[in-house]
């Protein structure tokens, strides 16, 4: 993913690692494929970029326990 993610694609990883935890990705990528499946190639590229945005998220978040340096 280069740079950061628009605002309203930050938002919604937010909410997805917030309910979904350690799923959020598989969760939105489920919902991305379901809307290709139906034909919302929009719909299923902003769902891509929210799953990125979660992965980038995750990736830059410590495990509970983990010292921050």
């Amino acid at each position: 993913m280069s740079g950061l993610p628009r605002p309203d694609i930050w938002q919604m990883a937010l909410l997805m690692d917030e309910r979904y935890g350690a799923d959020a990705i598989v969760e939105s990528s489920s919902v991305a494929e379901h809307l290709l499946e139906d034909g919302d190639c929009q719909g299923a590229a902003m769902w891509r970029r929210v799953q990125e945005a979660v992965q980038w998220l995750q990736a830059q978040t410590p495990a509970p326990g983990e010292a921050v340096h």
